[in-house]
């Protein structure tokens, strides 16, 4: 009874795309960014499942959106044992650049600010910011999606650079000294509580931020870890959301990349608040021992870097492949709603997750 149960729920989904129903209405509060709810019914394991989206209603009529987003380059200075600082400072001249430029000025220069044409899976989605093209793409062939007006602009201001309290022995470790590789690795705990106790509400004291706008801070290659000793669940980026009204924020490591920074950006735009919720999934990316239900569109291809991309012809940009908001519901042999057929924005996933079980390691993954 139960597997007829769900064969004809799949059936039904084959006929309509991935989606039986997606409800959403878009809603910008004065006290959050844009938000978007939708409803999904009978997925993959034949259940509902609401959430929020950052921007304008990918599932029928919407006004093109632009959303504040605030650049804070952090600098960060680790006392070492014999008395010196290594400065990991986003806004100096970087000697393992081509061209010695700063890590800020490559983001500012990046397709996650600069408009690019852009095409994923074969298919042109026009001329965007990589996030907004990235969120087009993964919508292109959803149900009630209007193509033309579908669009969500990040509108980036840049303010000086914040200083971080002087690390030491306890809380952090370089690794690679001396080299291009060179990395900071602080205790993730200690970082979230600065930035979330302190900083977040010093800045917007200062009117520097506030929730309706998006915050994100950028490191020179700074990461962080569960544990120095050994180091342990090293974490380039994560994207939270703090207080009430959310400050939703976001942190990326780079050399003058933007895979990390491209992963969390899109992870906070699919699921600002972490509260969206999917079908289990797990065994794969970032989730390889265990299962997940979060919403978070880097984790499964976390690893997988999309083909480079410029904004001048001349510096090339490595942004991380995305895992497609469909990947997350659709049950095996519905199609997908992304752009081409996939289920990733460069192909990596031609097939939608696997229900995982947290007890059985072979379960989970993708189909095909």
């Amino acid at each position: 009874m139960k597997q007829e149960k769900i064969g004809r729920r799949r059936s039904k989904l084959v006929c309509m795309t991935a989606f039986t129903l997606l409800v959403a209405a878009t809603r910008s509060f004065a006290q959050t960014v844009p938000l978007s709810n939708y409803t999904m019914v009978d997925a993959s394991d034949g259940a509902t499942y609401s959430g929020v989206l950052v921007g304008g209603n990918p599932f029928g009529a919407t006004a093109p959106f632009s959303i504040d987003a605030v650049l804070i380059p952090m600098i960060i200075d680790v006392l070492q044992p014999d008395g010196t600082i290594v400065a990991f400072d986003p806004t100096a001249p970087n000697s393992c650049d081509p061209e010695g430029l700063p890590v800020v000025y490559r983001f500012q220069q990046s397709p996650l600010v600069v408009a690019t044409d852009l095409k994923f899976n074969g298919v042109d989605v026009g001329k965007a910011q990589y996030i907004d093209g990235f969120m087009r793409a993964q919508f292109w062939n959803a149900p009630h999606h209007n193509r033309s007006s579908y669009t969500n602009h990040l509108n980036w201001s840049f303010p000086s650079a914040i200083a971080f309290p002087v690390l030491d022995s306890r809380n952090s470790v370089i690794q690679n000294p001396g080299t291009c590789n060179e990395v900071a690795v602080i205790l993730g705990d200690v970082f979230n509580s600065w930035i979330e106790t302190y900083f977040i509400p010093e800045l917007q004291k200062a009117k520097v931020i506030s929730p309706t706008q998006f915050a994100f801070f950028l490191t020179k290659n700074v990461v962080t870890a569960n544990t120095l000793s050994p180091v342990t669940g090293i974490k380039g980026g994560a994207h939270r959301s703090v207080g009430s009204p959310a400050q939703t924020w976001a942190r990326a490591a780079s050399g003058g990349d933007i895979n990390t920074a491209s992963h969390e950006i899109a992870e906070w735009m699919n699921d600002p608040f972490l509260t969206n919720k999917a079908p289990s999934w797990g065994y794969i990316g970032e989730d390889k021992t265990g299962c997940s239900r979060a919403v978070e569109v880097g984790d499964p291809t976390n690893g997988t870097r999309a083909p480079s991309i410029s904004t001048d012809l001349v510096y090339y940009y490595n942004p991380q492949e995305l895992t497609f908001f469909s990947w997350f519901f659709t049950p095996d042999g519905a199609p997908s709603s992304g752009a081409g057929g996939k289920f990733s924005s460069n192909g990596k996933f031609t097939g939608p997750s696997k229900l995982c079980n947290s007890l059985d390691p072979s379960s989970g993954g993708t189909y095909k």
